[in-house]
């Protein structure tokens, strides 16, 4: 019970309700004013004027002097219309003018209408007052007041007696006002406390739409964000897919081109074969250049996989590369199986264009639980040291980085066929990193040099 209370009542909170903002209505005089305040007080003032003064007519009592009641009725429309601009102020204004009211002009404050804006006053104390223990505070102030007040009323006039005269005429003895005092201390209560509660409520519904408001905004941000992630990393896969697969076929016809040009004069049989080898990655770039945009175009295709290692490591230029497929290939899914089609097809293009190697073998080990790829050569990797670069044995998990501009990180100077041998190894590098895989790139002691990859094969991602 203590813990709802204490919850209920928030004095602890910091969170301040912002006063009314909206510019649709203006008023040119105080347009920093409510209009719906201004409304309210104007209706309220020509309620209680027009109610006390068919009263007066009626009763024809001597209720004091008429300006006097105007005047009250006009100060109560004037705090009206501060209620949700200075809720606190106009809250203890609006108590004050119960007070003072009910001995000046006791037919003006007595009036029902009078009491219903005396409520609303107390309701919006609460409701917009910025400090809950401020507000909780005043309502404390004006509970006491008023009772203090009841308790002054009974004690110096003679109306406890009239009230009991007018209500129990049979009822004799002190049990009688007691119970008339109890009741009234009740009925002031509950007006305060009902005020306030309301008040307490409103406040706590403008907060919960206030941090509705700003988990939406938040959620809106970061849709955006997460949509501008999405665009950069769909960017970067485009990239990293034109990239594998162009400069794949590029480099390899730059190396074969040069070998025709060399041998054009001295050796016609090879410079056709050469010739031919063009003609050959020519065509398999066109054609997976145009599956490529198609994929990308139309959001479908089929991306290479585990199946196409055979057609990529064979050919007339590339009789001196071995590949061995060891597993159940079916246990990787298309996403893996591209990643490993990639890091082969970007290995064995540094092969070509570097490594000058007699030799070269691609390796794919299909485990339980993870996937091995292994590009060796027995190239001129182990005889260059790498500028900065790895030393033999050492590794460099989740990818490595370009050094120098001479050459790449795999310490093998650049053939001039490629000006940005590093990048590949990049997106070797990312790739590999978004399986949360690891690479390691280096040369062999027993000579050339060695790529290898490792993908862990996550369970339901299967062909």
């Amino acid at each position: 019970m203590r813990t709802a209370l204490v919850d209920f009542l928030s004095l602890d909170d910091l969170w301040e309700r912002p006063a009314p903002r909206s510019r649709i209505i203006r008023v040119p005089v105080v347009g920093w004013l409510s209009a719906v305040d201004l409304l309210v007080a104007a209706t309220g003032v020509l309620v209680i004027g027009l109610t006390v003064w068919l009263q007066q007519v009626q009763v024809r009592v001597d209720t004091g002097s008429v300006w006097r009641q105007v005047v009250s009725v006009l100060v109560l429309g004037l705090i009206l219309c501060l209620r949700r601009r200075f809720p606190l102020t106009q809250g203890g204004a609006s108590a004050a003018h119960l007070l003072i009211g009910s001995f000046l002009t006791p037919l003006v404050s007595a009036s029902f209408f009078t009491q219903v804006l005396y409520f609303v006053s107390l309701h919006a104390a609460v409701a917009w007052g910025a400090s809950r223990r401020a507000a909780w505070g005043l309502i404390a102030a004006v509970e006491l007041a008023l009772l203090g007040w009841v308790a002054v009323i009974f004690a110096r006039t003679n109306s406890l007696a009239q009230i009991m005269k007018d209500l129990a005429p049979q009822a004799r003895g002190v049990n009688g006002l007691v119970r008339l005092v109890v009741l009234y201390a009740l009925i002031n209560t509950a007006f305060v406390v009902g005020a306030a509660a309301l008040g307490q409520v409103s406040w706590r519904e403008a907060r919960a739409l206030h941090r509705a408001r700003e988990q939406a905004a938040t959620i809106a941000a970061q849709r955006s964000r997460l949509a501008d992630q999405a665009v950069v990393a769909e960017r970067l896969r485009i990239s990293r897919e034109i990239h594998d697969s162009v400069s794949h076929h590029v480099s390899v016809i730059g190396i074969q081109a040069a070998g025709a040009r060399r041998a054009m004069e001295v050796a016609p049989d090879q410079a056709r074969q050469a010739l031919s080898a063009i003609e050959e990655e020519s065509r398999l770039a066109v054609t997976e250049m145009h599956s490529l945009l198609g994929s990308l175009r139309q959001g479908t295709g089929v991306d290479p996989g585990l199946s196409d290692l055979a057609e990529l490591c064979s050919g007339p230029h590339r009789h001196r590369l071995d590949l061995d497929i060891v597993g159940d290939t079916e246990a990787v899914g298309p996403a893996l199986g591209l990643t490993v089609y990639r890091v082969v097809q970007e290995a064995i293009t540094n092969v070509e264009k570097h490594a000058r190697a007699a030799h070269a073998h691609v390796a794919v080990r299909i485990g339980p639980d993870q996937v091995e790829v292994e590009v060796t050569d027995d190239g001129r990797g182990a005889r260059t040291s790498p500028p900065g670069g790895t030393r033999p044995g050492s590794t460099r998990p989740g990818g490595t980085r370009p050094v120098g501009t001479k050459g790449d990180s795999t310490g093998r100077e650049d053939s001039g066929l490629d000006g940005g041998a590093g990048v590949g190894l990049i997106g070797m590098a990312e790739r590999v990193a978004a399986h949360r895989g690891t690479l390691e790139t280096g040369p062999r002691v027993t000579g050339g040099w060695r790529v290898l990859a490792r993908l862990p094969l996550v369970p339901g991602e299967s062909s």
